[in-house]
């Protein structure tokens, strides 16, 4: 009898997972509330990118006179056109995920999974399908709780909401929400510039919109290296996003204006305390909260069933991806924390899949971390403030391509530890999301910077800001001056 697996979640940790089981033999059957896919197909990456390719394209037709071509009216956003190219993607996308689940094997079960107690010591936890599944697909176990010989927890997260004195007005929205809009706001304030906060701030500045983006943290993009992250709120400030850093919000308030404001200057008031202790008012048509997500991990039955949680409701798990005193249980994607991210997820779920079917398990890989906002963001690895590490900086303006593209905003830092090994590869400007796939594996490799420098790399090319980095740190670049010569 092939091995009997119950996954629940059909986000990119649970798909993959069932994929990656089914693949191997076993009987899998996946247990999700919604279409398969998930925040990522659904609400978060996809969605989002289609909405920042539309803003790409306003862009580069607004600076089409730069390259000799006559565009006099100028580009005019279309919201409804723009919402409906999104939702066909996602459809697409969908409809995709759904016919390879099917060409694998694994059986799609609409309904949310509810844990109950094993029925035999050393048995995984029964799975109770709540009402809204999908019947037909559990013939063979008619109403009774499934009972899996393995069992991966993949439940995701969802948008976490700060107490905001005011968060519950109308107007003010998550992530999902923002999405989800029949008209585009004309004044959005954001609360939180991490990754959510500025790529939705570069796409609804880009297609029209007047946005303001206020942090509590010393600079955007908390995560990032601190050198970037002012790069990049220096460049949102030129393109007329107004950026608010080390703030705290006090309150969303609802209606009126001050003396002398304009009758339009927005529905919504976000009160702020700066860094020096004045107050400012942010005025804004909607509110977007993108103050990151949380393990959505309640009320499936998990710490009755002994699922262990870890403060702030992450699923415990082990180097495996095993639940620690829970036999037969993995656990994996957002639900077990940080990092968030689907490319993590697809890994964690490889590896768990690995696990469970008696492989062995790969060692996952530097998780790179990608901002999709304008200039874009990404890094992987170290930073310079790690011990004995140093790092070379190449502007993208030493790049001809960068030139002939009219974009010259960007810089490549790489990092060395002290054996002459890359650990870190961190980079602003256009197609950086894209770039930082050769850090990933130069800093998988701990490669060597001889034999990345190397390398022959084309030309011209954005890339050759990476084997210039590796040059640099050598010391005998070939397009930029050492540091000391500058």
């Amino acid at each position: 009898m092939p091995m009997d697996v119950v996954v629940i979640g059909g986000g990119p940790a649970g798909y993959a997972a069932a994929i990656a089981l089914a693949q191997g033999g076993a009987r899998v059957r996946l247990v999700e509330e919604a279409a398969p896919g998930g925040t990522c197909v659904h609400r978060g990456c996809i969605p989002t990118k289609a909405l920042l390719e539309s803003a790409r394209l306003a862009r580069e037709m607004g600076a089409a006179e730069a390259f000799g071509l006559r565009a006099p009216a100028g580009p005019m956003a279309d919201w409804t056109a723009v919402r409906r190219r999104q939702d066909r993607i996602v459809a697409g996308l969908a409809s995709g995920l759904g016919q390879l689940l099917r060409a694998s094997g694994v059986t799609v079960v609409r309904g949310r999974g509810t844990l109950l107690p094993p029925d035999a010591p050393g048995r995984p936890p029964r799975v109770r399908v709540e009402p809204g599944m999908d019947r037909g697909a559990l013939a063979d176990a008619g109403d009774s709780p499934l009972r899996p010989d393995v069992l991966v927890l993949a439940p995701g997260s969802v948008p976490a909401r700060p107490p905001i004195p005011g968060a519950d007005l109308p107007g003010v929205i998550d992530s999902d929400g923002l999405l989800a809009l029949e008209e585009q706001p004309r004044r959005l304030a954001i609360v939180g510039g991490g990754a959510i906060g500025c790529e939705l701030a570069t796409a609804h500045a880009a297609l029209g919109a007047d946005v303001a983006v206020l942090e509590a943290m010393p600079h955007l993009l908390p995560a990032a290296d601190a050198d970037i992250a002012r790069r990049l709120e220096a460049a949102f400030r030129r393109r007329g996003i107004a950026v608010a850093t080390a703030v705290a919000v006090l309150a969303i308030e609802a209606g009126g204006r001050g003396a002398g404001e304009a009758a339009d200057s927005g529905r919504l008031a976000v009160r702020v305390r700066e860094a020096g202790g004045a107050e400012v008012v942010h005025r804004a048509d909607a509110v977007l909260l993108a103050t990151g997500r949380r393990p959505n991990t309640g009320a499936m039955g998990l710490a009755e069933a002994g699922v262990r949680l870890r403060p702030g409701g992450a699923i415990e798990v082990d180097a495996r991806f095993r639940c620690p005193g829970v036999p037969g249980v993995w656990a994996v994607g957002d639900a077990v924390g940080q990092p968030m991210l689907a490319h993590a997820a697809f890994a964690q779920a490889s590896a768990a899949a690995a696990d469970a079917l008696g492989r062995p398990v790969p060692t996952l890989p530097p998780v790179p971390f990608p901002v999709y906002s304008h200039p874009e963001v990404a890094w992987v690895g170290a930073s310079e403030e790690a011990p004995g590490a140093r790092a070379a900086r190449v502007p993208f303006g030493a790049l001809g391509r960068a030139h002939a593209a009219g974009d010259i905003e960007g810089l490549c830092k790489m990092v060395a530890d002290g054996a002459g090994r890359i650990v870190g590869v961190h980079m602003i400007g256009a197609h950086a999301t894209e770039l930082i796939a050769a850090g990933v594996v130069a800093v998988a490799r701990a490669m060597p910077l001889e034999e990345f420098a190397a390398a022959t790399l084309p030309h011209p090319t954005l890339t050759e800001a990476l084997g210039e980095a590796a040059h640099l740190l050598l010391g005998r670049p070939l397009h930029v001056l050492p540091a000391g010569r500058r």
